[in-house]
């Protein structure tokens, strides 16, 4: 069993081991790749929080320069130390510094407010939107001096409560804190962007009384694009939230396309601290993203484990098929000398049976002829009769043959140009080549056999021959043939069991000839004064329109006998 799937075999084995390394080749690759890409992940991420922390420090220098001077600086003073800070890489994707009073709401803080916003920039504004609120927290100096920042100028940043929570937490733990995501009123109402703000409490110098904050005003997409847009650029799309990752908190997302390349690595999730806030960043990999390491290798891995499997199971096969050939050849060569063995003792026996059947063929014409030329004419009409019957059945080619017609070519070397072949009842039958071949020769021999042993040895003997169609039990039709052979005198022992020797080869013939060949059955029955012969074959076996596959073979009888 295990032969017969040998190459099967081999294919899956080594098929399995050549998935198993082309496996292990790309998860290796693919770890390579993702490590790869964490690196880049983590870059970009450090960029964003460099960039956020040069923010800060901004602020922070803001606060220091305030404390230097112990109070709120001049707007010249204050417009001058902006300036220097916009020459620093670290003022890109600001908005703006700024500083924004602390003070009860009231007409006399309003008056104040718009006094001072009056001798900063000149604008006749007071504290702006109107607020419920005790405390109010506008913008009196905000730079650089440009048309946006100047929108914002008097701005009560406390009414906003997203703006007041920010301020409130700075103020309570006296250390910059950011605010969540808003829209920031320098903004063009065309295209506005999301943006926050940062907070830093200041003191003043004696008293502890809080003068206000300095703040800085952020443009998110600013911010992550200043951090982000330079070298080297990152293969990389980028989605950040404030706070959780939901629809609703979501602050940034890179315009580029996250790459949908089978082998892109999975996205990572970080998080980065923003003056008390955590922003949540995840980086995919971008649609010009190319992992370091591609998946080719991979996939010719498992091509050619393929092909290997392939190669080996067709060796296993080829090998397997000239073992098979060799004992084919094996076969054929014990069943050429098993046919030849049996083709010499059939040409042998045959000899026997012509000679033994000339010879009583020419005792027969002896003693019924009146003279030599009668002898000589009868004598040689039954040999060319016998001479025909064996080239009929010597005609490979032959599709079919009469039953009638071949048993009357048997027994006219019997009984010579006298006999009756309206004496042989049965039907017309329509015999196939294999049914001709076996019934010929079944007649051959129980023809011989009544010359040698039987009835035909004297003029006294009769012959009684009929067949016909029945059905069996099952409703199958069967061919039923009957040969009854009765001599006046009694035969001798040696004669009358000379058919049913089991160890005659003519026994043997029959036998196999009717029950091999066709699937039916033989039944002698020996008398005293001759023999009764019944054979039984399928009628579907016989008749002239049953074909037999070459493949289901015919069984030879010298197999059987």
């Amino acid at each position: 069993m295990f032969y017969r799937f040998q190459p099967v075999l081999v294919f899956i084995v080594v098929a399995i081991v050549g998935m198993l390394t082309a496996a292990a080749s790309w998860y290796t690759i693919d770890q390579t790749n993702r490590l790869t890409f964490l690196g880049i992940a983590e870059d970009a991420v450090q960029r964003i929080g460099d960039r956020v922390e040069n923010h800060m420090l901004l602020i922070k220098s803001v606060e220091a320069h305030f404390q230097a001077t112990g109070e709120v600086p001049g707007i010249e003073a204050f417009k001058v130390y902006v300036s220097y800070l916009q020459k620093t890489e670290q003022f890109n994707g600001v908005q703006g510094l700024g500083f924004a009073r602390y003070v009860q709401s009231g007409p006399q803080s309003d008056q104040a407010i718009s006094a001072e916003l009056e001798r900063n920039y000149g604008l006749e504004r007071t504290s702006w939107p109107e607020t419920n609120e005790p405390y109010r927290t506008p913008i009196v100096m905000l730079e650089p001096d440009n048309e946006p920042n100047r929108r914002a100028l008097g701005y009560d940043m406390y009414s906003e409560p997203v703006r007041r929570a920010a301020i409130l937490a700075a103020l309570t733990e006296q250390r910059l804190r950011a605010s969540g995501s808003v829209e920031l009123v320098q903004e063009d109402f065309g295209n506005p962007q999301p943006g926050f703000l940062m907070y830093t409490p200041f003191f003043a110098p004696n008293s502890g009384r809080p003068l206000g904050f300095i703040y800085a005003p952020f443009r998110i997409p600013n911010l992550f694009e200043s951090a982000l847009n330079r070298s080297p650029m990152l293969p990389i799309h980028v989605t950040a939230w404030d706070g959780e990752p939901t629809d609703a908190s979501r602050i940034y997302q890179s315009v580029n396309r996250p790459s949908e390349s089978f082998d892109a690595p999975p996205p990572s999730l970080m998080t980065i601290e923003v003056a008390g806030r955590t922003w949540t960043v995840e980086i995919q990999a971008s649609e010009i993203y190319s992992p370091p390491v591609d998946q080719t290798r991979t996939i010719m891995l498992a091509i050619a484990g393929f092909l290997l499997a392939a190669a080996l199971a067709a060796s296993s096969r080829a090998q397997q098929r000239i073992i098979e050939v060799g004992e084919a050849l094996r076969l054929q060569s014990e069943r050429a000398l098993s046919d030849r063995e049996f083709l010499l003792q059939e040409m042998k026996h045959r000899i026997k049976n012509m000679i033994a059947r000339v010879m009583a063929m020419s005792r027969q014409t002896a003693r019924s002829a009146d003279n030599l030329a009668d002898f000589n004419q009868s004598f040689t009409a039954r040999l060319q009769a016998m001479a025909a019957s064996q080239d009929l059945l010597a005609r490979t080619s032959w599709q079919s043959a009469d039953l009638k017609t071949l048993l009357a070519q048997e027994l006219r070397q019997l009984l010579g140009n006298t006999m009756d072949e309206d004496k042989l009842e049965g039907p017309t039958i329509e015999l196939n080549e294999v049914a001709a071949q076996a019934f010929g020769l079944a007649f051959h021999e129980l023809a011989t056999n009544a010359l040698k042993y039987g009835a035909a040895q004297s003029e006294t003997g009769k012959l009684d021959i009929w067949w016909r169609v029945e059905p069996d039990a099952n409703r199958r039709k069967s061919l039923i043939f009957s040969w009854r052979e009765r001599s006046q005198t009694p035969l001798d022992d040696q004669n009358s069991n000379a058919l049913t020797q089991k160890g005659g080869f003519g026994t043997k013939l029959l036998d196999a000839t009717m029950r091999v060949e066709l699937g039916g059955s033989l039944q002698i029955t020996p008398d005293e004064y001759g023999i009764d012969v019944t054979i039984t074959v399928p009628y579907e076996r016989v008749k002239a329109d049953f074909q037999r596959s070459a493949a289901s073979g015919r069984k030879d009888p010298a197999a059987s006998a």
